[in-house]
Order: structure tokens, then sequence, then C-alpha cells
């Protein structure tokens, strides 16, 4: 566990100066472990895409080879699986936004305590966030499998690809409760500093879904070759690996907070304040959620060859590397200026967020000018079908240009919530989402029949204003007055 150190001059609210080796230090140490953990979870996701996107069906290989008519319907089989593989990653990333919708407030009101030293109110919170996401697991699990066509159909996919996304969905929805679980245990560990056990317990997760995937799909060592279902029964088996590693290690209580059974029963004074900072938070991930499957929606529907599903898939994923550093440096602030405000020392909270952009904004920055040089490389590893590569090359060179201001956006952002000033947050995000992401792109695409590389302009603009506006708030400063 790192616990953000501060010196006893910067325990005083009066003090004039920070130490910035002191932050940078403690800022690096929380922010490693979640790098390696987010290059890890960014490869294995970019696997899962590159695994959809060069399988074949199960059954077309045989002793006299493969012919030209298999060849043929393999690439319209991979093609379909791309595309599916895009719309259920929306599935899954609607799972990571309930998890921040309970974890956000975890984080705030763990950290804080951590800072004022209140170790039973920081296990009274993980005991109430974990029974929250187990109860919310269970409900979103069964949903799933249950409508798991209609979720499908909903997506706008067509003919192979619908059936493919229905399956997928149905063998996953039972490892969305372990998901859960493990999402907000991490959130909890990390507001009380300990960024090492969560990255941990995500090797895990991708480790076992990388090996099953692969393994799975292909037939390796032994193991029934299933297509492109290998790649959902991978995925499941990681998420029970990591989601009971960390309700062992909650038990045990290796981090700075810990489990104990009878905190699982609702305690309602805390669920109160884990709410109240929480549903800002849901709200904006719920309002986020339905855009942008309105989004891919669209983008399935403007192409009947499903190639802009499967481009627009493979530019979100490979973009997924560009701000692995931004996030896990703002994962780093939000702990520090959490624990900084729990210590009475807004100063420090400050100057944690200012390194904190500093370091991030230059490594987002310097990832979007490698989009911007070599995106048709990216392209042409992910994809063999020459209209997805074009595609996606013009994709990832738009988003590179605007990766300083969505840097500005994730750890300007964080820092906030980390004050668990997460009203604010809820009205920038909510109205850009609005205005630009989602009118935007009804307009350029129903009125001017825009190209997916055009949405993709416009998807990049919205991350520079909402960059712009979460800096704006930040340099306010009201987020230094919260009460959690």
């Amino acid at each position: 566990m790192v616990r953000a150190e501060a010196t006893a001059d910067e325990k005083s609210i009066a003090t004039p100066t920070v130490k910035t080796s002191t932050l940078l230090r403690a800022l690096l140490l929380l922010a490693a472990p979640v790098m390696i953990e987010q290059m890890l979870h960014a490869f294995a996701g970019l696997a899962d895409t590159y695994i959809a996107n060069h399988v074949v069906q199960v059954g077309s290989v045989t002793t006299a080879g493969v012919t030209t008519e298999q060849t043929a319907a393999n690439q319209r089989h991979q093609t379909a699986a791309g595309a599916a593989m895009g719309t259920i990653a929306y599935l899954l990333w609607f799972m990571g936004l309930v998890a921040g919708a309970l974890g956000t407030g975890s984080t705030a009101i763990i950290a804080r305590a951590t800072g004022a030293r209140h170790r039973r109110l920081a296990n009274s919170i993980c005991g109430q966030s974990i029974g929250l996401a187990l109860a919310a697991g269970i409900v979103v699990a069964v949903g799933a499998y249950v409508f798991a066509g209609t979720i499908a159909n909903a997506m706008g996919l067509g003919g192979e690809a619908v059936e493919l996304a229905r399956g997928f969905i149905k063998i996953i929805s039972f490892g969305l409760p372990f998901m859960l679980v493990l999402m907000v245990a991490n959130a909890c560990l990390r507001g009380a500093g300990d960024t090492v056990s969560p990255a941990l317990a995500m090797v895990v997760v991708d480790v076992v879904n990388i090996g099953l995937s692969f393994s799975l799909t292909y037939g390796w060592f032994g193991l029934p070759a299933m297509g492109f279902y290998g790649i959902a029964v991978g995925a499941l088996s990681g998420y029970v690996a990591g989601g009971t590693m960390q309700v062992i290690n909650l038990l045990i209580g290796r981090g700075g907070a810990r489990l104990f059974l009878h905190r699982l029963s609702p305690h309602w004074h805390n669920m109160r304040r884990l709410l109240r900072i929480g549903l800002p938070n849901a709200a904006e991930s719920a309002a986020m959620w339905i855009v942008n499957i309105i989004l891919i929606r669209i983008i399935n529907d403007m192409d009947p060859t499903a190639a802009s599903g499967a481009a627009h898939a493979i530019a979100v994923r490979v973009e997924a590397f560009s701000y692995l550093g931004g996030f896990a440096i703002a994962i780093a602030a939000t702990t520090l200026v959490g624990q900084s405000l729990g210590m009475k020392n807004p100063l420090r909270a400050e100057r944690a967020a200012w390194l904190a952009y500093a370091l991030g904004g230059g490594l987002m920055t310097l990832a979007g000018m490698v989009f911007v040089f070599f995106s048709p490389a990216f392209a042409r590893l992910m994809s063999s079908d020459p209209a997805v590569i074009e595609l996606v090359s013009w994709c990832l060179f738009y988003a590179g240009f605007g990766q300083a201001g969505f840097a500005a956006a994730i750890i300007f952002g964080g820092s906030l919530r980390g004050a668990g000033d997460t009203f604010s947050v809820m009205l920038i995000n909510m109205t850009r989402l609005v205005a630009i992401r989602l009118f935007g792109v009804l307009v350029m695409t129903q009125v001017y029949q825009a190209s997916l590389s055009a949405i993709w302009i416009l998807l990049s603009f919205e991350l520079f204003v909402r960059g712009v506006a979460m800096f704006a708030r930040f340099r306010h400063g009201g987020w230094k007055l919260i009460k959690v």
C-alpha cells in the first residue's frame, strides 16, 4: 500500500509551499502499478478484437486446405465477428460505468478517511460498496442473459453479426457479477492508496483472458476449438479469477481497506454518503452509455457490409493505448486529492492535480503524435480488409489531435471526483454529450450523410471541449469546499 506521505509542514493549511518531489514520488508510486494494469488490459482488449477480425468459421479448414469459397466466407465471418465484438465492447463498457458509479464514492470517501486515519469508516464504506456491487452485478447479469437477443438487435447489427453477439452476451453474462465486484474492490483499495493489489488482480484477469481466448478460439493445447465464442469463455474465466482474488484480498486485509462480512448489510448513513457522490456519476455514466449506444447503432446502420462497425471497434481499441498513461495518472491524482483534503491541505491537493496533468498530458500528447504519423500501420496490423484499414487509418489520424484536451478531461475530471465534486463533472459531461456527441453526430449522418472518419473528427473535437470545461471548473476552486 502506498499512502500519500506528508511532512508536518504539509499538514497545515497555512503552509505556503508543498514539496513537489514528495508529491511526484507519491504520484509515480500510485500510478506505476495502474499503468502496467492499464497497458495489459488494453492489450487484452486488443487481442480480443484481433482474434475476432482473424477468426475462421469452426470446421471450415479441412485436410484438403481452404478453398476460394471458404476464404470468402471466412472474410465475411471475420467482418461480422469484428462488428459483433465492437458492439459487445459497449456492454462491457456499461459494466465499467456501473462500477464507476459505485466506485467513485468509494474512492473519494475512503481516500479522505485514509488521510484522516479513520480506518473504521474506510472499512464500512468498503463493505457497503462490495454489497452494492454484488447486487447490481446479479441484476445486470440476469438482464443480459434474458435479453441477449434484444440487445444485439438494438445495436443495429445485421446478418451473422447478430447471432454472434447474442451468443457472446449469454456466455459473458455469467461473469458480470465477478467483474463488477472486482472493479469496485479495486476502487476501494485505490482510495486507501493501494494500487498494487488492483494491478495484480487485473494482470490475472488479462493473462487468463488472453491465454484462454486464443486457446479456445483455435483449439490449442488440446482444448476445443470454439471459434468466436472462445473469446467469451476466455473473458468470463478472467473475470471470475480476478473477482475471486480481490474478495480474498479484502477479506485478508492486505490493502488499506478490509472487508468484514457484517459490513455487507446496509448501513443507511454510509450508503447515503456513497450514493450522494455516486449518483451524479451514475447519471453521467448512464447518459454517456446511452449516447454511445445510439452512436454505435448509427455507425452499424450506415454500412450494410459491417466495415464501418468493425473499423470503429478497432479504432476504439487502438486509441485506448493513447490514454493509458493519462488514466493511470488520473487514478493516482484522484487518490492524492482525496487524501490531501482529508489531511485538511487543499494546497497539496491542487499541486497534485497540476503535477498529474503535466505528466499525463505530456504522455497523451506524445501518443497522439504517434497516431497522426503512423495510423496506417496500426490499421494494417488489426485487419486484412482494405475498406476497414482505410477507415481505421483516418479515425486514428483525427483522434491524435484531440489527446491533449482529452488528457485535461481525464486528469482534472479525476481530481474533481477525488474531491467529491461529481455534480460539476456530471453537468460538464452531460452537456457536451447531448450538444456535441449526440446532436452533432445525428446532424452529420442524417442530414449530411457523413462518413465514419467525419464522425471521428467531431468526437475528437468533443473531447477537446470537455477538457477545456474540466480545466475551467478545476481553476474555479469550488471543489476544495465539497463535503463528503
